[in-house]
């Protein structure tokens, strides 16, 4: 239906996209997160019937000096499947019902290549690889792919800049392996309360198909040192995007 947006990339990692609004802290103690929370798209994907999908997923991240891992383990209600949660092709021959069940799992590291201590300046380097666990053909592509991406943010003030750059292996000889790329920004309203938007892009996987573009605008809000809540909104600008779609997730860091 959708592929994992920037902002569920900001949402649930520890990358320096996420860490944007936090820059300069220097903090290098070892921390581990864990976030869920609920994810709806909708759209016709360029054909003749609306899909729907509904990701839960259960994400749990661990910080150690410049290093951060994360691992994601999707839950999917799926309607009419045309593409999987990254907007890869379904490969089902018959995804014309509801499916629901463990979607593909995604693994990454990431290196933190500049810390923000010096002039607010945050890159990561993040490995990713997505596993073909996902319970049916209709809840993922079947295929092993991999990605590489540099994450950055920059603060200025209150306002906090942010983008990604990246390109995927889509472990497929039908389709091309493409490029991505993502802009933001975050504005803290108050010390615990940052709303801002992304827009996303990823190039055509097949000559003569649409590349991904979404539009999002979110708000963040800590409730406590330890719980973070997240709302956001999703507004697609091509066949291979939802037309709309948003969500809700919620954070722990022990």
């Amino acid at each position: 239906m959708k592929h994992k947006r920037i902002l569920l990339a900001l949402l649930l990692s520890g990358s320096a996209v996420a860490a944007g609004t936090d820059a300069g802290t220097g903090t290098e103690a070892s921390k581990l997160s864990v976030t869920t929370g609920l994810d709806y798209s909708t759209g016709d994907y360029g054909t003749d019937t609306t899909s729907e999908m509904w990701y839960v997923p259960i994400a749990a991240k661990y910080e150690t000096g410049r290093m951060t891992y994360k691992m994601t383990i999707p839950y999917l209600r799926v309607t009419n499947a045309v593409v999987s949660p990254d907007g890869d092709p379904i490969r089902g021959t018959d995804c014309s019902g509801t499916e629901t069940g463990l979607g593909d799992i995604t693994a990454s590291a990431g290196y933190n290549l500049l810390d923000g201590s010096a002039n607010g300046l945050l890159v990561d380097a993040v490995a990713k690889v997505k596993m073909p666990t996902a319970e049916s053909k209709c809840l993922g592509n079947n295929k092993t792919d991999y990605a590489l991406q540099f994450d950055a943010a920059k603060s200025f003030g209150t306002v906090t800049a942010f983008g990604t750059a990246g390109w995927k292996d889509m472990g497929d000889s039908d389709l091309r392996n493409p490029f991505y790329a993502s802009l933001g920004f975050g504005y803290k309203l108050a010390p615990a309360t940052t709303v801002g938007a992304a827009y996303d892009w990823r190039a055509q996987l097949r000559s003569g198909s649409d590349p991904i573009r979404e539009a999002s605008v979110f708000v963040s809000q800590k409730l406590s040192p330890a719980w973070k809540l997240q709302v956001y909104g999703v507004k697609g600008f091509s066949d291979n995007s939802p037309d709309w779609g948003g969500g809700m997730m919620v954070g722990y860091t022990y």
